[in-house]
């Protein structure tokens, strides 16, 4: 079968030819239709967090059909057989039914980002209808996510920051309230922003922007960070923090039956047409050039069709 293969740490996918992988025990075998990139795929493979075993074909998740035929969305595909290949081996109980009516690329907005972002909402959040909420690194796929997400939970406003403004100008009509780029003096105007502070934050940056951000929440207020797109460190200020809960949301600490929970509410938000995410897709051929890609913020869903 062809597949995207990393040879060693910190290397690029390359595609070749490789055997097809053979479940063991009850996992099951799927026919990759479509793939998504992820920064957790570069992460990975550059051996920041754990050790991939080497070689392997790299992808989180994708959609296809089991051995019945039967459609369906692949969370966290277990390496070395992840899903930038024909084939994928998806661990017993972890395959989601995708219906005839969502795309691949539907399914694919609201996978990994998605319910990584409904769990920070939710799970790690706790978010009560009527509250305020601020999404940090919302023209992000995950913060983008995180913004319709919100609306759609019931909270009473929701503030997108980012940095690019024609995504942040889409999320206003997207369920946005109000934005704030985040250049120049941003923390004052995420202060402003809030209206005396926010309920709950979901940061997406880590770094400044969530010191920021820390500063603008609420006493008794909660901030959930979920990546670290400004980077893997920050001086953090104890008294901003002092009386806020500062959570970390890590969608592999989640449960199968959490992550399927999360999957079926965007979908369903999905269908009635309440979240919607831009996405773009290429052929297999071109992983190396998309992996790339991937590193620099796409502002979409970067996808394989395999």
């Amino acid at each position: 079968m062809r597949a995207a293969v990393i040879d060693e740490l910190g290397g690029e996918p390359a595609l070749r030819d490789v055997p097809v992988p053979e479940p063991a025990g009850e996992d099951h075998l799927v026919a990759i239709s479509t793939a998504a990139l992820n920064p957790a795929d570069l992460v990975y493979a550059a051996g920041i967090r754990l050790q991939p075993p080497l070689p392997y074909v790299p992808g989180l998740e994708g959609v296809g059909r089991l051995e019945d035929g039967s459609r369906v969305y692949v969370s966290m595909a277990p390496p070395p057989h992840g899903t930038f290949a024909e084939y994928a081996v998806a661990p017993a109980g972890t395959t989601m039914a995708v219906p005839d009516d969502v795309t691949d690329e539907q399914a694919l907005c609201v996978g990994v980002a998605g319910t990584t972002a409904w769990l920070a909402l939710t799970w790690k959040g706790a978010l009560r209808a009527g509250e305020s909420v601020l999404v940090t690194g919302a023209t992000g796929s995950v913060g983008q996510i995180a913004v319709q997400a919100a609306a759609a939970l019931g909270a009473s406003r929701v503030v997108a920051a980012g940095r690019d403004h024609a995504t942040l100008r889409t999320l206003r009509e997207q369920g946005a309230t109000d934005t704030v780029v985040l250049e120049g003096d941003y923390a004052a105007a995420l202060a402003d922003a809030s209206r005396g502070g926010f309920d709950l934050v979901v940061d997406a940056l880590f770094g400044e922007p969530l010191m920021a951000a820390i500063r603008a929440t609420r006493m008794g207020g909660r901030v959930v960070n979920l990546g670290m797109r400004a980077g893997r460190s920050m001086q953090l200020d104890g008294i901003a923090l002092k009386g806020k809960d500062l959570l970390s949301c890590n969608i592999g600490d989640a449960g199968p039956a959490d992550i399927a929970d999360a999957f079926g509410h965007l979908i369903g938000l999905v269908q009635a047409g309440r979240i919607a995410a831009e996405s773009e897709t290429v052929p297999l051929a071109e992983v190396t050039e998309i992996w790339r890609r991937q590193d620099s913020s796409p502002h979409r869903k970067l996808l394989l069709a395999v």
